[in-house]
């Protein structure tokens, strides 16, 4: 493992900030520019999914590639709620149905808007504009020409394209013409897998009807679960110019109605007109990225960092779905759904800290809509995995400082699960508590193991947080002396010479990818890396897990899961070492994308660059154990790093700079009055340099202090000088380095990954 692009430089772009730390709304940040340097740049055509550019807006989303051997271009159309909803009839969706499995609530493929330009295809120049959320893009013919420009307005549900030509082209013949494709309508794995299902899968053969409705063309598709979605759309041509505006609508379980709604926001999008809706667009997503900041030396992971940000939001949104393996770029994969043995947890990290909680609620709803469901269908020796889930639901109210809302809406659902597990323990002849032979995930499939540490971490985590959240409210006495003596009387973590097993039956033997046995450690912390005994034993066990077998079992988020496992230790040199090989795509046979999507085999899994931007931000701030940690774990040649509005547990806003490879100062406002306690490495005294009021600041012991902030209260520190100016840098990187992501003229291209399918409607 080597570091790469990594460059240092005394220049420095100075950010002032409000005394607060809190961004000027872009009055001293040149946004535009800053964000310029991360846009992905094609400066070849992409020729498949795996190498597109794409827009979305939580729901709704485009994927943009050519299908070379067919001289077309795709902008391949998705939406999030499309699903098949074969088991409940009467509902949009069979998920949490009894007796559902994912063949009878996968999501389907909805269709793509063609380009067919009429000279051959040579090759492209496009660029992925994050700061705007558009996609702008020439195509190169042999006849000339073709320029485009498409994104997905936040708050529409429509996608609008705009396509002109400079095509010489003698006659009559349009230089290019726009198609709609439909998609196949069946589940995908069945197609992906055709032999396998042919016999045991009903597919979804009723032909789409397309048809215009008031001078809207639309197609209908339905389903054989009966209703059916829809997708609208209208060309306007100007000379060589056409604007398509496109709407997908999904009012299943009902019939005949989404056709009418896609063609309203169609119609609506026309009257507004583009200038309108790229305004509104763009409003949006500038208050977006505004609302937190990160900078480092890596150019190449600092882009790939706000190009996540982007992807996030292109994903996600409150009234939206929750995000399942490909959001609404939809892919034939064999995996057209949402997992919960890891997938679902690290997919919504990174909202937490970025501070970007209001577009991750739909978790929230997942959790609370199909608690009873998963309570009883998860209650078995899979347990862990659904369990595991309610810490991210616990730790959304945790970073708002919610403890209320942890009161009232998590501690019933983990004293559920925390009864379930009840049932699973057994006495020894010591007296000691045990737990009965339960999953590890993917260690040896779906086998179980006694005394898994995967689930041991999750018990402790849940009686630990039931008794926290019941002694502040002053409750359930009983319960909480009877789940301090079932923490007692568990037997410790079962451990080898290696360190943490898979269970007391199992040692980790093998390579394998995922590190459900260390959840102890990470994200858990119920194995503290700050006590000298906990530290040996995790350090002892991530390397191991790492490196047995050279790491050949490893896929993608075991690199970024390893990075974060540094990371919670502070070991910030292996931190970002392991993020280097996984942007290095030294993953195995998984792959990490020119466009920074990850797929296994021919499958997203959108979760693995996700969990990447949480261990990105994790080396520069973490909150755990209740205290914010600052600079925690920036290896040791990071020298300039900054970030502001940074979400912590608790409910704190915290902003730093690190300069000359220390601590400049630190800023923290308190959004719901929880206790402070701060971290700061080679601290030895911590002063009050902000105005107003003065803050009571408590030295606990070197580099930690307790600051007694109100609600709504901000303070501004620096370690003893009282002059500093709290202003954020943000690195500047060389031209040649910016721009490090898409496809480059001349670079070795990613091998077709596509699954043959059964062949519908030219697919």
């Amino acid at each position: 493992m080597k570091f790469k692009f990594r460059y240092f430089f005394s220049v420095i772009l100075i950010f002032t900030l409000a005394s607060s730390c809190k961004q000027d709304n872009g009055n001293a940040i040149n946004w535009k520019k800053f964000m310029a340097q991360h846009d992905l740049i094609w400066e070849d055509i992409p020729t498949q999914w795996a190498e597109g550019a794409f827009v979305g807006n939580g729901q709704l989303g485009m994927m943009l590639y050519a299908k070379m051997d067919e001289n077309r271009f795709n902008f391949h159309v998705g939406r999030q709620d499309v699903t098949d909803h074969r088991k409940a009839p009467n509902k949009k969706t069979s998920m949490g149905v009894k007796g559902a499995n994912l063949l009878d609530f996968s999501r389907l493929d909805i269709g793509k808007m063609v380009l067919h330009p009429a000279g051959k295809i040579q090759t492209a120049n496009i660029r992925q504009d994050i700061w705007n959320a558009e996609i702008r893009g020439t195509i190169f013919t042999d006849l000339g020409e073709i320029k485009f420009r498409a994104f997905t307005p936040y708050d529409r549900m429509v996608q609008v394209i705009e396509v002109s030509s400079t095509e010489k082209k003698d006659g009559s013949e349009a230089p290019f013409t726009c198609e709609w494709m439909p998609g196949n309508p069946s589940c995908c794995r069945a197609l992906t897998k055709y032999e396998s299902y042919k016999d045991r899968y009903d597919f979804n053969f009723i032909d789409p009807e397309i048809k215009t409705v008031d001078g809207i063309n639309v197609c209908v598709q339905k389903l054989e679960a009966g209703g059916d979605y829809a997708t609208a759309w209208s060309e306007q041509k100007e000379g060589r110019k056409s604007t398509i505006y496109i709407a997908t609508a999904n009012e299943i379980p009902a019939s005949d109605l989404s056709a009418g709604v896609a063609i309203k926001d169609v119609k609506a999008a026309e009257k507004a007109g583009i200038t309108s809706l790229e305004k509104e667009n763009r409003a949006w997503w500038h208050a977006y990225y505004k609302k937190s900041f990160l900078s480092i030396p890596d150019t190449r992971m600092e882009s790939f960092y706000w190009i996540q940000l982007y992807k996030m939001a292109t994903c996600s949104r409150a009234d939206g779905p929750a995000l399942d393996l490909m959001g609404p770029f939809f892919k034939n994969t064999s995996w057209p759904g949402l997992w919960w043995n890891l997938n679902v947890q690290l997919t919504y990290w990174p909202f937490n800290t970025s501070n970007h909680q209001d577009i991750a609620i739909n978790f929230i709803k997942l959790i609370d809509d199909h608690f009873e469901y998963m309570i009883k269908n998860k209650a078995g020796n899979n347990l862990g995995d659904f369990a595991w889930a309610t810490h991210n639901y616990w730790l959304y109210f945790k970073y708002q400082g919610d403890e209320q809302s942890i009161l009232e809406k998590w501690v019933p659902k983990a004293m559920r699960i925390a009864e379930i597990y009840e049932t699973k323990l057994e006495r020894n002849e010591e007296g000691k508590l045990e737990l009965t032979p339960m999953g590890s995930p993917e260690y040896n499939g779906f086998k179980s193991f006694k005394n898994t540490n995967y689930n041991f971490a999750i018990f402790r985590w849940l009686l630990n947080g039931l008794i926290d959240a019941n002694e502040k409210a002053n409750q359930y006495p009983e319960k909480i002396k009877h789940w301090k003596q079932l923490l007692a009387d568990l037997i410790p973590y079962p451990v080898d010479e290696n360190g943490l097993m898979i269970g007391s039956d199992q040692p980790v033997d093998m390579s394998h990818r995922h590190y459900s046995h260390l959840l102890a450690l990470y994200p858990l912390f119920q194995l503290n890396p700050d006590s000298p005994k906990d530290r040996e034993l995790v350090v002892k066990s991530v390397v191991h897990w790492h490196n047995i077998e050279n790491g050949k079992g490893l896929a993608g988020y075991s690199y970024t899961g390893a990075s974060s496992l540094y990371a919670a230790m502070g070991m910030g040199d292996e931190a970002v070492e392991v993020m280097q090989d996984f942007l290095d795509a030294n993953i195995g046979k998984a792959h990490f994308l020119t466009n920074t999507f990850y797929i296994e085999g021919n499958n997203p899994v959108i979760e693995t660059p996700l969990s990447a931007a949480t261990a990105i931000m994790e080396y520069n701030l973490q909150s755990w154990g209740e205290k914010i940690r600052i600079f925690p774990a920036t290896p040791n040649d990071w020298k300039e790093a900054s970030f502001s509005d940074l979400l912590a547990q608790g409910g704190f806003l915290v902003s730093a700079s690190l300069k000359n490879g220390k601590t400049d100062w630190v800023s923290i406002e308190s959004q719901a009055g929880q206790p402070c306690t701060v971290k700061i490495p080679g601290w030895t005294n911590a002063i009050q340099i902000s105005k107003g009021k003065k803050v009571a600041i408590t030295k606990i012991e070197d580099g930690e202090f307790k600051i007694d902030l109100a609600k709504g209260q901000k303070i501004v520190l620096s370690s003893g000088a009282k002059n500093i100016k709290a202003v954020v840098r943000a690195v500047e990187h060389p031209v040649s380095e910016a721009n490090y992501f898409g496809v480059k003229k001349g670079a070795k291209r990613m091998p077709l990954l596509e699954h043959p399918i059964l062949e519908y409607k030219n697919q």
